[in-house]
């Protein structure tokens, strides 16, 4: 858990009204992201997705296409997509098996997304009894979660395809989805891939996007985040997808959230620099999944060009959030985290009081927990050392100020396995 602060006050001091809809599909992005350009998984699944739960009339849409957007948050990260894998080798994959459950309880945590976390639930579960985590059948299984069924084998039908036919795509989802889904859903779901043009759209990034961009002006324009809890909630949905990337680093930003309250606490920041330090804290490493996963694992020292070029791509924060309507500062700050106090960092050479100062924090708590935390190139040094180690950065890394406040928390607060709540 991290810190809550007043969210009325700081939203409006800040300017800050995210729209719902736009903060899932940053997260998209994020679960999305492959180094070679391709049609996105969860834009696609969510474009399809939520027309079906619209033609099914008993369905909320905006709650499926939420739902669609992060359904496959609880797979385990990996260079090569699930989705291109065939259901019967996912099926034989324990860890896949499991994650329609690990995802919708990472979900249901944030307040506000238990109706989403349950569709995620039940994603994989099949009409005929054949599908998992827990074997649901026929009407036990909700018809969100059918839609999201049908729309997901669409889009694995459509990476299998070697030639764009429209009447074997067809062929081939009824064959696939008929044993996955209910008549009714098989019904809407081939009326809506009967839409004209439809399925042209479906087969280029640029026109997905204009999908997805028509479902979320439909059905989640006026959606915005209204509390402080949630927003808190959902900024962690991007950190938990950053720290399960690599190895080693799992609750690493919520961590580095904690002090960084604390710390700016320390220092007399405001209530709104602070709420903005933390949510930035939370989504700080995002940039990460642009980071191959064989070099995250890599035991060895990385060459000086590859740490650069890392680190460079860590702090690629607002190609994912900036777009996000209301996040502006918050990309802002969490981008500059890897800039450097003499102004050698990146990514854009930032130097001294040009450095936001939720960024001079967090980037003093990020290299705390760093140096704490075990990595695969060395084992976790203890407080005195990682302290030792900030202090000699202190006026060339790092802000002096913040690492004269920052020292007597991190001798405090010893770096856990899990963080604890901070009281409001």
């Amino acid at each position: 858990m991290v810190a809550s602060l007043h969210f009325p006050s700081v939203a409006k001091t800040l300017g800050l009204s995210p729209r719902r809809g736009e903060v899932f599909q940053a997260l998209a992005r994020v679960l999305d992201y492959r180094p070679a350009p391709e049609v996105p998984h969860h834009a696609r699944v969510a474009a399809l997705a939520t027309r079906v739960a619209a033609g099914l009339g008993n369905v909320d849409p905006r709650t499926t296409l939420y739902a669609a957007l992060v359904h496959d948050i609880g797979m385990p990260p990996d260079e090569k997509p699930w989705s291109c894998v065939s259901p019967e080798d996912q099926a034989n994959d324990a860890a896949v098996r499991a994650h329609p459950l690990v995802g919708a309880q990472t979900l249901a945590a944030v307040p506000g997304l238990v109706e989403v976390a349950q569709i995620v639930l039940d994603h994989h579960e099949w009409a005929n009894g054949h599908g998992y985590p827990r074997g649901k059948s026929g009407d036990e299984i909700p018809p969100a979660a059918q839609a999201l069924r049908f729309a997901d084998t669409c889009d694995l039908v459509l990476r299998e395809q070697t030639s764009p036919e429209l009447v074997a795509f067809v062929h081939a989802v009824v064959g696939r989805a008929g044993p996955q889904v209910g008549r009714a859903v098989m019904d809407a779901g081939l009326a809506v891939l009967g839409e004209e043009h439809l399925y042209t759209l479906l087969l280029s990034p640029e026109d997905v996007a204009v999908l997805l961009a028509s479902s979320l002006e439909r059905h989640a324009a006026r959606d915005v985040v209204v509390t402080e809890p949630e927003l808190t909630g959902l900024l962690g949905l991007f950190g938990h997808v950053a720290d399960e990337r690599p190895s080693d680093k799992v609750g690493h930003s919520r961590r580095v959230a904690n002090l960084t309250v604390l710390v700016a606490m320390a220092m007399g920041l405001g209530e709104e620099e602070t709420a903005l330090a933390k949510w930035a804290a939370l989504v700080h490493d995002v940039g990460v999944v642009a980071v191959t996963k064989a070099l995250l694992d890599r035991p060895g020292l990385l060459a000086a060009e590859e740490l650069a070029d890392v680190r460079q791509r860590i702090a690629r924060v607002q190609d994912f959030l900036g777009p996000v309507r209301g996040l502006e500062e918050v990309a802002r700050v969490a981008s500059a985290h890897e800039e450097r106090y003499d102004g050698s960092g990146t990514p854009d050479g930032l130097a001294g009081s040009a450095i936001p100062p939720g960024a001079r924090i967090l980037s003093v708590c990020h290299a705390f927990d760093a140096l704490t935390s075990h990595r695969p190139y060395r084992e976790a040094r203890d407080v005195g050392l990682a302290v030792d180690i900030l202090v000699r950065g202190s006026g060339a890394l790092f802000d002096p100020e913040v690492v004269s406040a920052a020292v007597p928390v991190f001798l405090i607060a010893q770096p856990r396995e899990e963080p604890v709540e901070i009281a409001p």
